[in-house]
């Protein structure tokens, strides 16, 4: 016999288009996440040049290094078409292809030495309407060969948040540069909004030297309840590398790659001493430039987060370097990172997948349906189920549910996903409403 299961309705929003689209220039292993299936391209400047063709009205870049000639010859097109470009970059980085911009197109570049002020941000922003950002450089060598990842945003407040920033550097709003109020560095001030909600999805947005960025990244790993993982060019922060033992004491489920650890000052050696399964990628051909953090991907009720961006885990992202940072709330994004982050791993002979109690033995079914569905397993286990949207949203939640129990969803058709937990074991699947 059936039982009906009362569902108690928390909110519900359509599911919209993607507003936040994650790439990966270099394999992903898609096998570790049920819920998801990360992007990934050998050709991310096609994507990047897609973006700025995309631009009707205005066209903003801060990138520390462009050798990419079809990057710049988009730039060109789009500037050619009425767009009003503003580009800025760093007098220490070789910039190969942008002799080839056009000339009438007005450059910024901070005035910086081999290892201090920095403009070292990867930003670009089209019509005040979307931005990318991320770990990627505009060289053919971190496009193609070195590790990297960049995220695309269409959201209106946090664009022109990007806009703010830029602005700032520029020292204008206008087409052309005002040195004279430029400012770059600690010479900034913490200006921007620092917390958007994007189709239920909080992503927060903070920008170096001037936003405490490092106390937001410890932030994000104090609230770790279960996993971290960590992709990491260079890790040399005292406070960040205490928030990751701290972490890993706390009894989180801790995986690090660095690739910088000879650098003076890496807390690579700290974590190693300290238990935690650190891999070193100095050895290893081309570069790993990732900067990013993963938490609790696995787990939706502990706030699955990803850190990504501009900022290097270093002394001078925190104090000299102007850098970009997102904190984004959303537990597809977080698995996306993982299906990359899994990959990476197992090429040292690691595990992808958490070794933990992370399985439910149950099923759908069943499953595509209209709605009415029950859950089948071999145990007497009680469930608790969240029923999550693709925008990341948990809509519905079911307590105390048993297999064989009816359940029935009132939904628009689409994919959805169910956490479903025992005392011991979590785990999330498909299901499909049509």
């Amino acid at each position: 016999m059936y039982r009906s299961v009362a569902i108690v309705l928390l909110s519900i929003s359509s599911i919209r288009s993607q507003n936040i689209k994650v790439y990966f220039n270099q394999s992903v292993d898609n096998s570790v996440s049920s819920i998801t299936d990360a992007n990934t391209s050998s050709y991310l400047d096609d994507t990047i040049c897609s973006l700025i063709n995309s631009a009707n009205n205005t066209l903003d870049i801060a990138v520390w290094d462009n050798g990419s000639s079809k990057i710049i010859s988009a730039i060109n097109n789009a500037y050619t078409n009425g767009v009003q470009v503003r580009y800025i970059s760093s007098t220490n980085s070789t910039n190969t292809a942008l002799s080839g911009l056009n000339s009438n197109i007005p450059v910024l570049k901070r005035n910086a030495s081999l290892n201090t002020n920095t403009m070292h941000n990867k930003f670009v922003i089209v019509d005040n309407l979307m931005f990318l950002t991320g770990s990627m450089n505009f060289g053919n060598g971190s496009i193609f060969d070195d590790y990297n990842n960049i995220v695309i945003i269409s959201d209106i407040p946090l664009a022109q948040n990007y806009t703010t920033e830029f602005n700032e550097m520029w020292g204008s709003t206008g087409a052309l540069p005002n040195t004279s109020l430029s400012k770059f560095g600690p010479d900034k001030t913490d200006n921007t909004i620092h917390s958007f909600t994007i189709s239920g999805t909080i992503v927060q947005s903070y920008f170096s030297p001037t936003d405490n960025t490092t106390a937001q990244i410890v932030n994000a790993i104090n609230s770790a309840d279960y996993s971290l993982d960590i992709a990491t060019f260079t890790f040399t922060n005292n406070d960040i590398g205490d928030a990751v033992v701290a972490a890993k004491n706390r009894g989180v489920i801790v995986r690090c790659i660095i690739e910088n650890v000879s650098y003076f000052g890496s807390e690579y050696n700290g974590l190693i001493s300290n238990g935690i399964n650190v891999h070193s990628h100095e050895n290893t051909a081309f570069d790993f430039h990732h900067k990013y953090c993963i938490i609790d991907a696995t787990n939706t009720g502990s706030d699955p987060i990803v850190v990504t961006g501009s900022h290097n885990w270093t002394n001078s992202a925190e104090d000299d370097y102007d850098e970009n940072t997102l904190i984004i709330h959303n537990g597809i994004i977080a698995n996306q990172y993982t299906e990359e982050f899994a990959e990476r791993f197992a090429e040292f002979g690691g595990v992808g997948v958490f070794e933990t109690k992370n399985d439910v033995n149950a099923k759908i079914f069943p499953n595509p349906n209209n709605g009415s569905f029950s859950i089948k397993s071999e145990t007497n286990n009680t469930y608790k189920i969240d029923v999550i949207n693709f925008s990341g949203e948990i809509i519905y939640q079911l307590e105390n549910v048993k297999p064989g129990d009816q359940l029935n969803l009132s939904v628009e058709k689409g994919l959805y996903f169910l956490q479903i937990t025992t005392e011991k074991a979590v785990n999330i699947k498909k299901i499909v409403i049509n």
